[in-house]
């Protein structure tokens, strides 16, 4: 078996992935279009073509080093999988990365079971989760810094579409704590303005979210403002990028690159930060000023109340300076 052809293929073929005689689906034939098949198997059948370039980066790059050590990804085993957690460690990948990784192949592997070309995952015990206390690196902005965000946006972008959008996307992540993937599948049609409500476009998190009037002034300033977008589907995508002026639907990346120019603008931006720490912000923040965790639970749709406790625990440990009693006078 050509290993190096498999890893290096990029022509699907899809003869066989439609067809319904699963016994005719030889391990090499999988390799080379496990996409085709893949998309079966994870989020329901229903795939967005983003989590599928994902899965694809992650599951060709281990395609590509079973390739390097002649060996078929269909003959792995757990000791072999281990031996890659250790190529991954030695590359300092964070666990986070790593885990992510993991994830796209265990889905992979769960393809080729199903199928019945191998018996066994054998990502099946792998884990790179790292178990954290309850604030170990849970980083969150104060309301005063979203505030500086906010005054960065109007005091740097003359442009209306641009300042507007960028704000939009501040006020989305920051004060109602959409997700990263949620902005960037938004679309005009979820928006209702009788109700001033907002659905949501996310697999698993999904629902309808009833925003603050000062983020649909915000979003009704954008929309007078942003020109044509390029419509997908007949649906209209409410955030757009501006790269060679086709106002398409703006990427996750195209979102991380704003957030990041205004954070380095503010300088805000710090080694570790990402801009789903604004989501954080909004659950802390939230807490802060309502002391009700219900409401946080609600506001960021979490199903397990234990995810919104941890912005009530982090709240409690930064107020309570329980050790003072112990400090002695220093005057």
């Amino acid at each position: 078996m050509a290993i190096q052809k498999i890893a290096s293929n990029k022509q699907y073929d899809l003869s066989m992935s439609q067809s319904l005689d699963q016994e005719a689906i030889t391990p090499d034939y999988f390799v080379m279009n496990y996409l085709q098949f893949l998309s079966r198997y994870i989020s329901k059948g229903r795939p967005t073509a983003d989590t599928l370039r994902d899965y694809r980066l992650h599951i060709n790059s281990f395609i590509r080093w079973c390739s390097e050590h002649d060996r078929h990804p269909l003959a792995m085993h757990d000791y072999q999988m281990r031996m890659y957690m250790e190529f991954m460690f030695n590359r300092k990948y964070s666990d986070n990365t790593i885990a992510i990784k993991l994830a796209a192949i265990r889905a992979f592997y769960h393809a080729a079971c199903k199928i019945g070309l191998i018996e066994i995952n054998p990502c099946a015990d792998l884990k790179a989760e790292r178990k954290l206390v309850w604030d170990e690196k849970f980083r969150f902005y104060s309301s005063e810094q979203i505030q500086t965000m906010c005054d960065y946006i109007k005091n740097n972008k003359e442009d209306n579409f641009i300042r507007y959008r960028d704000m939009s996307i501040l006020y989305l992540m920051a004060v109602e704590g959409f997700r990263n993937v949620e902005i960037h599948r938004m679309c005009d049609e979820d928006i209702n303005w009788d109700y001033k409500s907002i659905a949501i476009r996310s697999k698993g998190h999904g629902g309808i979210v009833y925003p603050c009037n000062q983020t649909f002034e915000v979003l009704k300033r954008y929309l007078e403002v942003r020109p044509n977008a390029q419509r997908e589907n007949n649906l209209t995508p409410t955030i757009v990028s501006t790269h060679r002026r086709h106002y398409s639907r703006i990427s996750r990346n195209g979102i991380r690159e704003i957030m990041n120019e205004i954070l380095s603008g503010c300088n805000l931006k710090h080694p570790g930060y990402s801009c789903h720490i604004l989501r954080h912000s909004c659950g802390t923040n939230l807490y802060a000023k309502t002391k009700d965790l219900h409401i946080v639970q609600m506001q960021l749709r979490h199903t397990d109340p234990n995810m919104a406790a941890r912005y009530a625990h982090v709240h409690e440990r930064m107020n309570n300076r329980c050790t003072s009693c112990l400090a002695p006078e220093i005057d």
